[in-house]
């Protein structure tokens, strides 16, 4: 039998804890089938009575600064989040959560907080909150069906099935944690807004834009460093794309022109990454021109604003998702001093050569949220 590139290591993969490939066994797959049926019966009289009241939804480009929003907000007491281990734990949450506490008990999993393969400068364990795109992947449209093209979602996509298994799923998870209101990031969520509208009326969203240049290499450059970290070995890929599933920014989000991203991309990466940017932001903005209602429950907030005057943007964020307390000042004076302006960019030579195409790409979407790339 071959052993685990990723749990046999002696030195663990960066970016990924410790131990975590034991939760990616293939005995995870019928141990989730099994304890999904126990967990949902079990917890159904507790759980059937939490509402999900006014959840909220971090969107954005990747690159934008929806990660460390998202840190800040978790931190509050009263939020709940899908983990970092529900991308593998997605059907028995509470089980894993568990278990996941006794592995840590007995040294099989790593419960010091390491630095996000991504985002270096923010530190994580498998409980810290994740976008967990893979949750999708229990939709009619998932980022791995092959024959899915288009990820966006309006108010006329319908899936009965994954709704229930949505709903259910962020219940468990606030009943583990405790917690009265849910809270999610995830970028591909800019092509589902009027979808989650419908099925959260009364929802907060959260839209991150930053300098379009910024955050199309910044990108470039954090997903070729992953694919130089996890793409090394086949059998880490594998791992990776299959059962840890968290290499999403590593791959192309299907939206609605999604064929000319690829062949962008085939191009070079930072056209196929331009073009992504642009498609969701300009999703984003569309919904939001068709949908006054939802418009009206979402707050646009500079990054650049976000890093440089921190406490009053924050304050403004708790003030909108009506969380704005003791605790969410307390954590506003912890953090503030943490978000600070990045060093300016220098574009190499080989970027160089392809930014006035980047430019041209951006240009459109990135005028209407008020930057001049």
């Amino acid at each position: 039998m071959r052993r685990d590139p990723l749990l046999w290591s002696e030195k663990p993969l960066e970016g990924i804890p410790r131990g975590y490939s034991l939760l990616s066994h293939p005995l995870d797959k019928w141990l989730g089938l099994i304890g999904s049926s126990l967990e949902r019966a079990v917890l159904r009289p507790w759980c059937r009575r939490i509402s999900i009241d006014r959840p909220i939804f971090i969107i954005g480009a990747f690159r934008s600064g929806t990660s460390i929003l998202e840190h800040i907000i978790a931190q509050h007491p009263d939020v709940g989040h899908f983990w970092f281990l529900t991308n593998v734990c997605y059907r028995a949450p509470v089980i894993c959560y568990w278990l996941a506490h006794l592995a840590q008990a007995l040294g099989l999993l790593e419960r010091e907080r390491i630095p996000f393969i991504h985002n270096p400068r923010i530190k994580f364990t498998v409980f810290s909150p994740y976008e967990c795109e893979w949750v999708w992947s229990q939709s009619k449209k998932n980022l791995w069906d092959g024959h899915c093209t288009d990820l966006t979602a309006g108010a006329d996509f319908s899936d009965p099935r994954f709704e229930r298994y949505l709903l259910d799923l962020i219940q468990r998870h606030l009943w583990i944690q405790r917690a009265t209101r849910f809270m999610n990031k995830n970028p591909v969520h800019c092509l589902r807004m009027e979808y989650l509208h419908k099925l959260f009326p009364d929802a907060r969203f959260i839209h991150l834009v930053r300098d379009p240049l910024a955050t199309v290499i910044s990108h470039y450059r954090t997903a070729a460093r992953m694919q130089r970290v996890i793409y090394s070995d086949a059998r880490v890929k594998r791992i990776f794309q299959e059962r840890l599933r968290v290499d999403v920014l590593t791959m192309r989000i299907k939206t609605r022109n999604y064929a000319l991203t690829l062949a962008l991309d085939r191009i070079h990466p930072l056209l196929g990454i331009a073009h992504q940017w642009k498609e969701l932001q300009a999703a984003a903005l569309e919904s939001l021109a068709r949908r006054p209602d939802l418009a009206a429950q979402v707050l646009r907030v500079r990054y650049e604003d976000m890093v440089s005057q921190p406490i009053p943007v924050l304050e403004s964020i708790w003030d909108f998702i009506e969380l704005r307390d003791e605790r969410a000042e307390a954590i506003t004076r912890a953090y503030a001093p943490r978000l600070s302006p990045p060093p300016p960019y220098e574009p190499t030579a080989e970027e160089r050569r392809f930014l006035p195409r980047v430019r041209a790409i951006v240009a459109p979407v990135a005028a209407r949220l008020g930057y001049s790339p």
